[in-house]
């Protein structure tokens, strides 16, 4: 077995900061202080992170000494990070002032729950069933209050925070049977406080750190020495888990999200080899080792509902493999499941790109899975871009193996993120009436396809911003919006905000495709955003969004509009798109006049139009 001694100097030997991320992935958590300074020495010496994130702090007790901690997660992440602490204890002044003018990309609230009203500070099993009610709205709203204050200055992300209690609840054992239990009060009050924030400020975030005491427990979350003696609540495992949680918000904001988990077979989805055990001998069930795959595939069903897709890469008989899926009788995962499927004995550095050109996402948005460190090692080397976990050699350790990875976490869920497996699976279909069809034009027809198309929607702000953060290849100007930004632009008259959805005869795609246009009331506009979701490429839809948002120019006046196309090595597939729709180009700049333009007629007719015309 090996040590943690021979993961640490592994992870020093690392050339990388996804092979020293990887190198101590089993280590992580029994981190010394001393280690991660080692650590942070190496990673500066072989990362030279061109990506750099600002961070404001915002607190009521100490947090000098996370910094370590900070530079550590933020250079395996390859981001440069730059923080912002603010004064201790400067609430409200912070709003105009401070992290307000650092123009940071994340703000962090760290409060106490005293903070939020002296009771706290009191015994809160004394309160009345009112004066709870009382007390819980009178924290809400003081949270309310403080936060608007601070968006109304600030564009970036916020997250609010909580200081888990240091001691256990008021009435210890008894708390669970109590009618005026301490915890039930408290897990009350942050359910308020995360319904006011999500309905009513964008780019808010409550996360709630008490999930820290239920992981690593209390006494390995806190340090009381250093509580008392300087505010510093945190021990070295807990700050460790408390950064490995927020660190994620910055690298969701700068870093491609994981949209594609990968996974191997033979031992990683189930124990065992199939071509030598066969079904009934692989270890998949009830009982141990076979419980450990079970787990691990019912994890990643969970992760499949945050709009992850799942897709299988294995050396293997395709219909032995396609037997386990159909019949085996503890197999959680099933070939419905699943977005894609490589099996044969191809190099799966070949079926990864295969893979990636079928559901047409980028390398950089798939984490691969697989026992080998052969195969990892291969993986890793000829494409750098995909994320790669090779599972843990302790079995019970497998189904936590993706946990704490930041690219997975999800700042929101929107419904097509929860039905994002069967809108490929659609996709297949499409594929396979293309293949059926005479040409592209029947192909198109048979579709049957509807658009809808609506405007400043405030509905669609998190589905809007969802997609202008992810969309790289039918992207014109591939600018990053924050869902506070679009809800601004929603509510300003001064921009038009579109969106389209598009059904066919296989079903409805959800929201697919945006524009963003400002300087209406000018009358000369600007696009600043024209994209579209890479599943309807090549259907024609761009087109006829493009001139249902011509149309409503022309209703708001719009006399002259310009466009632009900023190249990336992701969207060539657009360069000419401006051209190709009848704008007009001086010196970079494409233009065109609403009430005079005029759309290519060639797929117009395939696409049927409801909605605000």
């Amino acid at each position: 077995m090996t040590t943690y001694s021979e993961h640490l100097e592994h992870a020093l030997r690392g050339a990388s900061s996804s092979q020293i991320g990887e190198a101590l992935r089993p280590i992580k958590a029994q981190l010394s202080l001393p280690d991660i300074n080692r650590l942070v020495n190496r990673l500066r010496s072989v990362v030279a992170p061109v990506i750099t994130v600002k961070l404001a702090i915002v607190r009521t007790y100490a947090v000098e000494l996370l910094r370590p901690y900070w530079m550590m997660e933020s250079l395996l992440q390859g981001l440069d990070l730059q923080i912002y602490e603010a004064p201790f204890g400067a609430l409200f002044e912070e709003a105009g002032l401070g992290a307000a003018a650092f123009h940071p990309d994340v703000t962090y609230f760290c409060l106490r729950w005293e903070d939020l009203d002296p009771r706290f500070s009191c015994a809160i099993t004394g309160l009345s069933e009112s004066e709870q009610d009382d007390l819980a709205e009178s924290a809400v709203e003081w949270v309310f209050g403080l936060l608007s204050a601070f968006r109304r200055s600030n564009g970036g992300l916020v997250v609010f925070t909580l200081l888990p209690s240091c001691v256990d609840a008021e009435l210890g054992q008894y708390d669970a049977m109590a009618p005026n239990s301490e915890r039930a009060f408290r897990e009350m009050t942050k359910r308020r406080l995360a319904k006011r924030l999500k309905n009513n400020l964008a780019s808010v975030y409550f996360e709630d750190l008490d999930m820290l005491c239920e992981s690593l427990g209390r006494t390995n979350l806190f340090d009381m020495r250093l509580w008392h003696l300087s505010r510093y609540p945190f021990s070295t495992q807990g700050a460790l888990a408390l950064i490995g949680r927020l660190i994620s918000y910055p690298v969701l904001v700068k870093q491609t999200r994981i949209k594609v988990i990968v996974l191997d077979a033979d031992n990683t989805m189930w124990g065992g080899i199939l071509g030598e055990d066969g079904i009934d001998g692989i270890a998949i069930g009830p009982d141990y080792p076979g419980s450990v795959f079970v787990s691990f595939q019912r994890r990643l069903l969970h992760l499949q509902e945050r709009g992850i897709l799942l897709a299988i890469c294995s050396k293997n008989n395709a219909k032995d493999v396609a037997n386990v899926l159909r019949v085996h009788p503890h197999q959680v995962l099933r070939e419905k499941h699943f977005a894609a499927l490589r099996v044969n004995w191809e190099p799966k550095t070949k079926n990864l790109m295969s893979i990636a050109e079928e559901l047409n996402l980028g390398l950089d948005s798939f984490v691969f899975v697989d026992d080998s460190p052969h195969e990892c090692l291969q993986v890793q080397e000829q494409l750098p871009q995909v994320l790669v976990v090779q599972t843990p050699s302790t079995l019970v350790d497998i189904p936590g193996c993706l946990e704490g990875l930041p690219r997975l976490q999800a700042l929101s869920l929107t419904q097509e993120d929860k039905k994002r497996t069967n809108l490929y699976v659609q996709e297949q279909q499409r594929k396979k009436l293309a293949a059926a069809s005479v040409d592209h034009g029947q192909y198109l027809q048979s579709l049957e396809m509807v658009m809808s198309v609506t405007f400043n929607e405030a509905k669609h702000v998190v589905r809007i911003a969802q997609l202008t953060q992810k969309t790289n290849q039918f992207n014109l100007t591939t600018h990053r919006y924050l869902e506070a930004e679009i809800l601004r632009m929603v509510n300003d008259p001064d921009y038009v905000v579109a969106d389209f959805s598009l059904t066919d005869v296989f079903g409805e795609s959800g929201i697919v495709g945006v524009a963003i246009v400002s300087g209406v009331l000018s009358g000369i506009a600007e696009v600043e955003a024209f994209l579209m979701s890479c599943r309807v490429i090549g259907r024609g839809a761009e087109t006829v969004f493009l001139r249902e948002l011509m149309r409503e120019c022309v209703r708001r006046g719009i006399r002259h509009i310009n466009a632009q196309y900023f190249p990336t090595p992701k969207n060539a597939l657009v360069k000419e798109f401006w051209s190709q729709n009848g704008f007009q180009q001086n010196n970079g700049v494409y233009y065109a006049e609403p009430v005079r333009w005029s759309p290519p007629v060639s797929s117009l007719g395939n696409i049927t139009v409801r909605g605000q015309q």
